[in-house]
């Protein structure tokens, strides 16, 4: 009997699955990886996409990241003039990560979770200025 069925799967469920390129488009990269489930011990075979678009906008961020960091938050923003101080932009992040690790705690009414988010060491690629939100 073939049963196949689709879940979502950790990293740690897949990492030791052996990857394949199978392809790339204009926006990812595609892997097929084959191993299997470190607590069943059944096959299983994933499909992975990788988003190829993120190393650009990483490297967006780190430019206005380093010409950022020596001005004050407002400085370009209006306060200068008298004005209001607007948003000011304090990062970029690809829309398949936010959906994916983002959006379900701020649906579930986590306000604080992208601020959290963004001020981890790990996420810093994704911030357009170095401090805390």
């Amino acid at each position: 009997m073939n049963l196949t069925s689709k879940i979502k799967l950790t990293e740690a469920e897949v990492q030791n699955c052996s990857w394949t390129f199978t392809g790339q488009d204009e926006f990812y990269r595609y892997y097929i990886g084959k191993g299997t489930h470190p607590v069943t011990g059944v096959p299983i075979e994933v499909l992975k996409k990788e988003y190829v678009a993120d190393e650009a906008l990483q490297t967006l961020n780190a430019e206005e990241r380093n010409s950022r960091d020596a001005k004050p938050w407002s400085s370009g923003a209006g306060s200068e003039k008298g004005g209001n101080v607007p948003m000011v932009r304090v990062g970029r992040i690809p829309l398949s990560k936010l959906y994916a690790d983002l959006a379900p705690k701020m649906r579930e009414g986590d306000k604080d979770h992208l601020k959290w988010w963004l001020n981890r060491d790990e996420n810093q690629p994704f911030r357009t200025r170095s401090g805390k939100v």
